[in-house]
């Protein structure tokens, strides 16, 4: 799919949607952004005074916030092809489903909630989260801190795509790491309204918007119209089994002969197998994981011994596929078989004590002497990749102005080689702009910038002054921040000086 492909299906999405630009009445696009800081920072501030510590309203403080950028996957396995928007285990139905057998006229079954997120009624969703605090007991004052940053989160619904501005009109903020909750408790509710009804399957395994359910053929349109009139913004869709299978996530669902049912694993006709190769730059646990995903499912997937084989067999020619050996697959076959025959005659657990982990790179020059002295200190090093092809080949986000990031920068002096470099979580532009006036004000305490000119009665070149080093806001950048300030560049007996790790330092 190319890029005017691409494009053109996201705009046909934000057509057919929930969505509507947003703009002044002159026709440009209108930016939300110091509306929502507005209500975000009374948000802070409400929740800090009901849960009675005012320490929330800093720690809640997002110094670089920006209006979400919109990206979609395509649905490459479905025809047409579908845009899926981004801004529970199978092992929990395989064990409801053990020992279970169809009745007379049953066939499998399953039903998809048609865009689930933005078909959700926000204020319903918002109720539903109510009744759960309410039945959990929590605090009166906590839940009322709750329910108003949920509906500051879910009101936050604007998104950018190719420099427009859009707003979200009904349903649940895609993107947002609270609507899956809040989707969720509004289907839990749904779902304790529907079984009250008589064409309710016996059995209803839900995982997200897919569901599993045995029903009986001849009532399968009466169910569908049941579910389809419980909410009018809910709608199902409904896939038959075939031949007596069922695909359902990752599992192939068949019946037996005698109305039992077995299972093994699906694939999606557009998988190749590919995962991290061999010969890639990865640090060897990422390169074991989809393996070790595969294996643990193989042992705990009760299939057939023709499906455990035909499935064990697929997982050695994937190794193949990506360049490993068959001891790479036997070393992983071998601790999942003795996990799963230990667990099958104890219901002891090993001790697994808190561990502290801390994220880098994948530079093992650099890293594994950090990694080892880390490691002295009980810290347990994850490893990153950074610099991926998709970044570098793919992006489908709009790219952000490097003066709107946060992170490294340098400001350049034009009559001598110093340069200063300093680092900030807020917008680069932002704190540029503060060193500026500053220097007009002759400022030297609040800026090394200022406190140069002042000095030297340089000239600072401005038009230079750029990001050397995005950091997202978070540990990477607290921590940079901490670094106590260094010397850099000795220029006519004066200096700018920055605070910011060592490695970052350049001219």
């Amino acid at each position: 799919m190319d890029r005017e492909d691409y494009d053109a299906r996201v705009y046909d999405m934000i057509g057919t949607g929930p969505y509507e630009e947003v703009k002044f009445k002159n026709g440009k696009p209108k930016d939300p952004l110091n509306k929502m800081i507005e209500e975000v920072n009374c948000a802070r501030q409400k929740v800090a005074h009901l849960m009675g510590e005012e320490r929330l309203d800093r720690k809640l403080h997002v110094p670089n916030p920006a209006v979400a950028s919109l990206y979609c996957l395509p649905k490459i396995h479905k025809n047409p092809i579908g845009m899926k928007p981004i801004s529970s285990n199978i092992l929990e139905l395989v064990k409801k489903l053990e020992g279970f057998k169809l009745g007379r006229g049953e066939i499998l079954v399953s039903f998809d909630v048609t865009a689930l997120f933005p078909s959700v009624p926000v204020n319903e969703a918002l109720q539903s989260l109510r009744r759960h605090l309410e039945r959990s007991r929590a605090p009166p004052n906590h839940i009322e801190a709750y329910l108003s940053v949920a509906q500051v989160c879910m009101n936050q619904n604007f998104f950018t795509f190719r420099g427009k501005v859009y707003r979200q009109t009904f349903g649940l903020s895609m993107g947002s790491k609270l609507s899956p909750l809040l989707a969720d408790l509004f289907m839990s509710d749904f779902e304790n309204e529907a079984q009250k009804k008589k064409l309710f399957p016996r059995i209803w395994w839900r995982y997200v918007d897919d569901v599993f359910a045995p029903v009986k053929e001849r009532y399968l349109d009466q169910t569908l119209s049941m579910l389809n009139s419980q909410h009018n913004t809910i709608k199902f869709t409904v896939e038959k089994e075939v031949e007596g299978r069922l695909p359902f996530l990752d599992l192939l669902i068949s019946r037996n002969e005698d109305s039992t049912l077995k299972f093994g694993i699906y694939r999606k006709p557009t998988s190749t197998d590919r995962y991290i190769t061999s010969d890639s730059n990865h640090f060897g646990a990422q390169k074991q994981a989809a393996f070790h995903s595969m294996a643990h499912r193989l042992f705990n997937v009760p299939m057939a011994k023709e499906e455990f084989e035909e499935e064990k067999d697929r997982i050695y020619s994937a190794a193949e596929v990506n360049g490993y050996d068959k001891p790479f697959v036997d070393k992983i076959i071998r601790k999942h078989k003795r996990k799963t025959q230990r667990n099958s005659i104890t219901t002891l657990q090993p001790d697994t004590k808190e561990v502290k982990r801390v994220s880098l790179p994948f530079y093992p020059k650099i890293m594994n002497p950090i990694k080892t002295t880390l490691h002295r200190q009980g810290l347990h090093v994850v490893h990153k990749s950074e610099n991926t092809l998709r970044d570098l080949l793919c992006n489908l986000k709009d790219k952000v102005p490097p003066d709107e990031q946060s992170g490294i920068y340098q400001i350049p002096c034009k009559d001598c080689p110093a340069v200063n470099i300093g680092q900030t979580r807020r917008k680069v532009k932002v704190r540029i702009r503060e060193h500026k006036n500053a220097m007009v004000s002759k400022k030297s305490n609040e800026s090394s910038v200022a406190a140069h000119t002042v000095e030297t009665d340089h000239e600072i070149d401005w038009g230079s002054a750029k990001i050397i080093k995005t950091l997202h806001v978070g540990l990477q950048a607290h921590a940079a921040a901490t670094i106590s300030s260094v010397d850099i560049v000795p220029a006519c007996g004066k200096h700018m000086g920055f605070e910011i790790a060592q490695i970052y330092a350049r001219r």
